[in-house]
């Protein structure tokens, strides 16, 4: 299954590259379309997960909203959706940074300079005040960074992050798509059953931490989640032993679990330790 993580950058084509990547695989792009599930499974407006994605956050909803929670969310729909039997495309939102340890995985930015995006966004906007279209370009950039900083810990501008770059002031649409396609289809990003494997372990692993961070009795526990073959370590401390029981029950409802070390220790022990 054709597995493509995407970037996302203002003005720079990648929402045309991806729709081209779409039609040439048969597969579906997916972006905003998580939005509506994610909202659902938080229990909060669905505008406060666009500003929370987008990086536009007001100081109220900063606030109101539990961060960690959204984060956690956001992360476990990703990799949710990177488990489709058929493959997808994922634009933005850390799915690069997500699926850096499957092999499978192709990670793609697409970009272009600051001058042409502006350019395009004129066009885009029918808007004839470049300042002013510089100015959304500049805040969208900001934001896009500081929500990979603050929730992927991540400088989207580091190429380093990426399997292949393209930059649209140079090469078009089409040569975009047809590289990329070269990739997903060479024996280096060839799917296997290695590959598979640890797609689920990290899908796994994401699966746990959300459904602890969603259940009464584990929402504010700290814990570190580690799966590898469907064998899931728990580490950190928590309150009080019915924590770290709760934590283990929970993670071993989950389908993937074969065996799990609970390392979880409690606030008592380490207090008695130190």
């Amino acid at each position: 299954m054709p597995l493509i993580a995407m970037n996302r950058e203002m003005g720079s084509l990648g929402k045309d590259v991806a729709q081209g990547l779409g039609e040439a695989l048969g597969l579906d792009v997916e972006h905003h379309e998580m939005i509506d599930h994610l909202a659902n499974r938080a229990r909060i407006r669905k505008s406060h997960v666009i500003s929370f994605l987008e990086g536009t956050q007001g100081i109220v909803e900063r606030l109101t909203v539990d961060q960690i929670k959204l984060r956690i969310l956001t992360a476990d729909e990703i990799v949710s959706r990177a488990e489709s039997e058929k493959g997808v495309i994922l634009r933005g939102w850390g799915a690069t940074s997500l699926l850096k340890e499957v092999p499978h995985a192709v990670r793609v930015c697409v970009s272009a300079s600051r001058r042409t995006r502006v350019k395009r966004m004129m066009e885009r906007l029918d808007m004839s005040n470049e300042s002013r279209a510089e100015r959304i370009v500049a805040q969208n950039d900001e934001a896009a960074r500081a929500v990979m900083r603050r929730h992927f810990h991540i400088d989207v501008r580091d190429i380093n992050e990426y399997d292949a770059g393209f930059n649209t002031d140079r090469i078009s649409v089409p040569q975009c798509v047809d590289e990329i396609l070269r990739l997903v289809k060479s024996p280096q990003f060839g799917e296997t059953d290695e590959s598979r494997a640890r797609l689920r372990d990290v899908a796994l692993t994401h699966h746990i931490r959300a459904a602890l961070r969603t259940h009464a009795a584990t929402a504010h526990c700290w814990v570190k989640v580690s799966a590898g073959a469907g064998r899931v370590t728990l580490e950190g401390v928590v309150d009080t032993d019915e924590q770290r029981a709760a934590c283990a029950e929970i993670a071993m409802r989950l389908k993937g679990v074969i065996e799990l070390d609970n390392r979880l220790k409690t606030e008592e022990v380490r207090a008695y330790r130190s």
